[in-house]
């Protein structure tokens, strides 16, 4: 099918000219010459030719389209030797902000020069690295309308656009003509933009080119999200309503693989880790619904790579915290913890490219996910004889949250304020566990109310974990001194910093055990006690609780 619409003889003036600021895109056949175009212009329409240049275009978002989201997207427009960042809006592409920028783009904002380019893309991406989503290069001939006195009133692009992919080959996108309006000057871009559809029969589109692009590229807006959507029925078997819940973590872990090899940022570790921590969760809180040799098989495998992964994102977490680490000692004492920045830095990359890069191309986890996803698409058993894999999902549902809300409420009376850190981690463990049920399964409840349990319990889920995660910290704090002294890097001031640190941590700590009793409090009163009854209190009693 052709790219291009004509108008039809004795058109008006254009109806996008009425304000003439952004440009006006004339698609064009595929097999147009854009030479032949150029030689008509410059000697019917009085335009002034330049020589042909070559463009760079590119666009980028995060991984998980943070920028789409905000209705944004981001451009490198230019050539290799000089190029221009610009965040436009979706809807109109009207630009929010731009600065210079040397190619290649840098990875993450932080590395741009300050200004209000680089505050949007990192309120918008946190932690998230930029990365490529389509690449084009440009062919085009610029031709310029002039006045008397040779001033340019308007300048007309044919553009022969080519999308380059990951080997570096080019592969025809569209062609087009773009009519630039200058300022001061709408009268000659009108006059222009009549010809063209007048005498040339060329009709203006919406500039599509970003989603063109993107199409061509193979890439869908919003494909990707760490959040879960499950849709099940609550007379689904329950054999095969968890097997739809694992294909999804699945293809989850399959879509942060390679950022996670690769390291692109810390965020594809972090979805791939809880999407293995997901699956190891449903098989243990839903291993009625499997048959034991299996389960006994997946379990043992996703336990070795969820220790795998474990090193590496706790390196990860204390890098993205390293600021906050400088915050938290005195001013005089911040520069002497640099050194333990560099430690932790060369730590990441040893362990991430020595050890899970390393494992993750490996044999035993390329036999894991062959044997996972053969078990995943083998037909359900016509009479299965796991205790749980032909009864409807509502009610294995209902039993398994229900079992864990109690489980989690027994634990966490049961604590004192002279418990020890373990008995917490524990209840915390089970907390994680009832969350990822509620999320399994929360297209089987009212949405409103689901997430509102979802709520209260993630409030009760971060005091817990970042009391563990301080707890932590603490000992990790202790080990990295004693691996920096041996190293010769822990000087008097990355000693004394580093005490300084240790001792807020622990005050942070004993703030948050402090904080449990009111959490956990909120968390038992008896209006969400209904609440949890009402949602998953079973019709019988839970043989196995």
């Amino acid at each position: 099918m052709e790219n291009r619409s004509r108008a039809t003889p004795g058109s008006h003036a254009p109806r996008a000219l009425s304000c003439m600021q952004n440009a006006l895109i004339y698609p064009l056949f595929r097999t147009d010459k854009l030479t032949r175009w150029r030689d008509r212009l410059s000697s019917e329409v009085g335009l002034t030719a330049d020589p042909v240049d070559q463009a760079v275009l590119e666009f980028y978002d995060s991984f998980d389209w943070r920028l789409y989201a905000d209705g944004k997207y981001l451009e490198v427009a230019g050539t290799a030797d000089s190029a221009e960042l610009r965040l436009r809006r979706l809807a109109d592409r009207k630009i929010q902000a731009l600065m210079p920028v040397v190619l290649p783009v840098p990875r993450f904002p932080s590395a741009l020069a300050t200004g209000a380019l680089r505050e949007q893309l990192e309120a918008l991406l946190d932690m998230r690295a930029l990365l490529p989503l389509a690449s084009l290069r440009i062919r085009r001939y610029t031709l310029r309308d002039e006045d008397g006195e040779g001033k340019t009133r308007a300048r007309v692009h044919l553009e022969a656009i080519s999308l380059v992919d990951a080997d570096g080959k080019r592969r025809q996108l569209l062609k087009r003509l773009r009519l630039q309006p200058l300022r001061g000057y709408g009268k000659a871009a009108k006059r222009i933009a009549g010809r063209l559809e007048q005498d040339y029969r060329l009709q203006a589109a919406g500039d599509e080119l970003f989603r063109q692009a993107l199409g061509a590229a193979g890439k869908q807006p919003g494909d990707y999200s760490s959040k879960l959507d499950i849709r099940l029925q609550p007379d689904q078997r329950a054999d095969a309503a968890v097997r739809q819940v694992l294909v999804t973590l699945f293809d989850a872990m399959q879509a942060n693989e390679a950022g996670t090899i690769a390291d692109l940022d810390s965020e594809f570790l972090h979805d791939f880790r809880v999407a293995v921590r997901r699956t190891r969760s449903a098989l243990g809180e839903l291993k009625h619904v499997f048959p034991p040799a299996t389960l006994k098989r997946f379990r043992r495998e996703f336990a070795w790579l969820g220790g795998l992964t474990g090193e590496v994102r706790d390196l990860d977490v204390y890098l993205l915290k390293f600021d906050d680490y400088r915050a938290a000692v005195p001013p005089g004492l911040r520069d002497g913890l640099e050194p333990l920045r560099g430690f932790l830095q060369f730590k990441q990359h040893e362990e991430q490219s020595q050890h899970l890069a390393v494992q993750l191309q490996g044999r035993r986890y390329r036999k894991l996910k062959q044997q996972w996803q053969t078990y995943l698409a083998s037909p359900l058993p016509k009479r299965p004889t796991a205790r749980d894999a032909g009864k409807p999902i509502g009610l294995v549902a209902h039993h398994r949250s229900w079992r864990m809300y109690r489980r989690v409420m027994k634990e966490g009376s049961a604590i004192t304020p002279d418990s020890p850190p373990p008995e917490l981690h524990e209840l915390r463990k089970s907390c994680k566990k009832l969350r990822y049920l509620m999320e399994f399964f929360q297209s089987l409840y009212p949405s409103g109310e689901i997430r509102a349990s979802i709520k209260e319990l993630k409030q009760l889920q971060d005091n817990l974990g970042d009391f563990q995660d301080l707890d932590v910290q603490i000992a990790s704090m202790r080990r990295f001194a004693m691996e920096m002294r041996r190293r010769g890097e822990y000087t008097a001031a990355a000693q004394q910093a580093m005490d300084a640190l240790m001792k807020t941590l622990e005050q942070r700590m004993h703030q948050a055990r402090g904080d449990f009793e009111a959490r956990f409090g909120r968390f038992a009163s008896e209006e969400n006690r209904v609440h949890f009854r009402q949602l998953f209190h079973p019709e019988e009693e839970d043989r196995d609780s």
